[in-house]
């Protein structure tokens, strides 16, 4: 199904990602491209851009200059949740709303963590969606 906006990018966005199953890919780089791919088949007519941003901040896809979407693989230590922190603040300097996707082994105490963080930031009116995807 080719989905065109409607007035909730984010949303369509969403139900994108969500129908999305990757299929055993190890590195982060063949997930992220996998991902790729399956908004680019559903929403033929948006712009998709990988590595976007500017400065040394790059955020992984962005849909229309309006999605962004960072992907992680295996949030398995707390410096890497502070890494993950550290970008996603970054991030929202320059939007309000974005969506972090988790693949494979994700720490269930860290990943309680970052929702906790992203709750956090929902009460300033910033929002981070977190999805986790299994191979």
């Amino acid at each position: 199904m080719a989905w065109g906006f409607t007035l909730d990018p984010f949303g369509t966005v969403h139900e994108v990602i969500e129908s999305w199953r990757p299929k055993g890919y190890t590195p982060e780089k063949e997930f992220e491209q996998s991902l790729l791919r399956k908004l680019q088949r559903e929403l033929k007519k948006q712009k998709i851009q990988t590595q976007y941003g500017s400065g040394r901040q790059r955020v992984d896809i962005v849909v229309h200059g309006k999605v962004p979407i960072e992907v992680k693989k295996d949030l398995k230590s707390t410096s890497a949740l502070q890494r993950t922190i550290g970008q996603l603040e970054q991030y929202l300097q320059d939007w309000d709303r974005l969506f972090l996707v988790l693949y494979d082994d994700v720490a269930p105490y860290l990943l309680k963590s970052l929702k906790e963080y992203a709750d956090k930031k929902d009460i300033l009116g910033e929002r981070i969606i977190v999805i986790v995807k299994k191979s």
